[in-house]
Formats: C-alpha cells, structure tokens, sequence
C-alpha cells in the first residue's frame, strides 16, 4: 500500500478536472464502484485514509455528490496500475501464494464459496485481490469488472447497509489475527462511512 502513496499528486491532478464540471445533485447509481467499494477499506487506507481523501477532494473544489462520486472512482476502482506490476506480484505471492491467473481465480473461488461466520471479510479481500490481480497483469479490467458485479448482489442480501458491512468486516478481521486489535484498519472501519463527503453515504449498499 506504501506505493499509493506515489500517485497521490496524479490523484489531486485528476480530482481537479472534475471540479471544474458542473453535475446536478440527482441521485447517484453506481453498481460497478458500490461493487469496488466492497474492498474500498483497503484502497482508502493506501491513500493515507478516509480523512486524507476527504482532504484531497475539499481541497480540489469538489462538493457535489456526482463530483465526489466520480472522484471516489478514481480512488476505488483499479487503484494499482500497471507500472506497480512487480509490488503486486510479490505482495500475491508472498500473501496467497498466487502466481499467476489460474492461482489467483482459484483463490477468489475460495474465498466467494467457504463457509465464514464473517462473509464480508471475504469480500473485501476478493475485490482487493481482483484489483491486485489486475495490477499485475493476471486479468483484465473487463475480468475484474465481472467478478466484483458477482459479489456485490450476494453481499446485498447480507448486509442492509455499509455499517453493518464493515461492522462485521472488522469482526472478521478481529477473527483472523486477535493480535490485530487497535491496527489501522479496525479505526478505518468505523471512520469509512461518517460524513456527508464519504461515498458510503452517497452511495448506499442497498
């Protein structure tokens, strides 16, 4: 995650075009980044954050939920790029022993079908998978795109909302490492779907 911190100025660059555009407040529909917002926990924490994201968009003019929406995009969906092919092969490997395509869809296969008493953290670690997977060359956008639209109508009827979602997230997480209380993520799971800025309350789960 320390490599997002690399294309930070690239992000503000971008988030200051879709300032100078004019969106009406209608509401906002979305099911392909509501599907990448599933592991958006993780990209927002490579980000240094909910709050340094919020900071970027303020500091960008954007105000308007269809701005933000379209900014939180930039955040949400297919974050790695391909020049950080390398980092995402070792972080693949050395994390899920995935090494190429078949391992990885093996893997996100597993993930989707186990029982868990906490399906979201199963989710969320999919939708970062694909988006790692992407980066490193393993599928395409296109690929990715499919699996994340599969998971988000069976996390729909799961969770009523985000809250719930990330609720359970953390209690997922909690189950996997109870050395891992108090780590960035258990905050960020309870700070991801405060505020009128965060893309949690503009684009509700269900």
């Amino acid at each position: 995650m320390k490599s997002f911190r690399k294309v930070t100025l690239i992000l503000i660059a971008v988030l200051s075009i879709f300032s100078t555009q004019s969106c009406s407040e209608k509401k906002i529909e979305d099911d392909q980044l509501k599907g990448f917002m599933l592991g958006g926990i993780y990209f927002i924490h490579g980000f240094g954050g909910i709050q340094n994201v919020k900071n970027m968009m303020s500091s960008s003019g954007i105000t308007s939920k269809a701005e933000l929406a379209q900014a939180y995009k930039e955040v949400l969906e297919y974050p790695f790029k391909k020049e950080q092919a390398s980092g995402c092969k070792n972080t693949l490997k050395s994390s899920w022993d995935i090494t190429d395509k078949a391992s990885l869809l093996k893997s996100i296969n597993e993930l989707k079908t186990k029982e868990s008493k906490h399906k979201s953290w199963d989710y969320a670690r999919i939708v970062n998978n694909v988006c790692m997977g992407y980066g490193a060359g393993y599928i395409t956008k296109e690929e990715g795109i499919k699996i994340v639209k599969e998971i988000l109508p069976i996390a729909q009827k799961e969770y009523a909302t985000w809250e719930k979602y990330y609720t359970d997230y953390n209690l997922g997480r909690a189950d996997w490492d109870p050395e891992s209380k108090n780590d960035p993520f258990e905050k960020l799971s309870k700070e991801i779907t405060k505020g009128d800025k965060s893309i949690y309350n503009i684009l509700p789960l269900n």
